[in-house]
């Protein structure tokens, strides 16, 4: 049984992917490095690092789905906090002397808010992912939708007649049908 730990601490380098071989066959992998922010309140109210208490930890991330997230959100320098499995890698030096390092294989990887200036959120995407429109086509947002093409379309605007009259109606978003009125409405 291994020892389940939470990190808190800043990148000391970007991320980088790894392929490496299993017995599953080869997987891609996130590497990183960490270190450790332990720190105590002095009874001025500032911080002080720990002496002997801050050092850094390497992580790696197995999670495929989590790869692709690390690697476009963590940078040089990031807050960031780390759970997973901690263990410690023993290895000799060249001057014969035996040395250690901290290990995380991590489960989760979090940016700490600390130095979070702004935060961006993405369309929430339908749990279905069979649904679509009454066209046909796929709602917005759903899997099925580039959020590229999302983001450029230009709403619809109604196009005039031979007599250049255009019709009463609201304009709609693209991508989106007028609800009808209840009771009956004729063209």
């Amino acid at each position: 049984m291994g020892i389940y730990a939470e990190l808190v601490g800043n990148v000391l380098a970007s991320p980088m992917m790894k392929q490496v071989n299993t017995a599953g066959g080869t997987r891609r992998i996130v590497e990183l490095r960490v270190m450790s922010a332990s720190y105590r309140r002095l009874e001025d109210g500032t911080l002080e690092q720990r002496d002997g208490r801050t050092f850094p930890v390497d992580v790696t991330v197995w999670n495929e789905r989590l790869t692709e997230r690390v690697l476009q959100h963590i940078r040089t320098g990031a807050s960031v906090v780390v759970r997973g499995d901690l263990y410690v890698s023993p290895w000799i030096t060249r001057e014969n002397e035996a040395d250690a390092g901290a290990h995380i294989d991590a489960e989760s990887i979090s940016l700490n808010l600390v130095r979070i200036e702004q935060v961006v959120y993405r369309p929430r995407q339908p749990r279905d992912a069979g649904d679509q429109t009454q066209d046909g086509a796929p709602a917005p947002g759903s899997p099925d939708d580039d959020p590229a093409d999302v983001a450029r379309s230009e709403p619809e605007r109604p196009q005039g007649d031979a007599t250049g009259e255009t019709s009463g109606a609201p304009e709609q978003p693209a991508g989106r049908r007028p609800r009808r009125a209840s009771g009956s409405a004729t063209r």
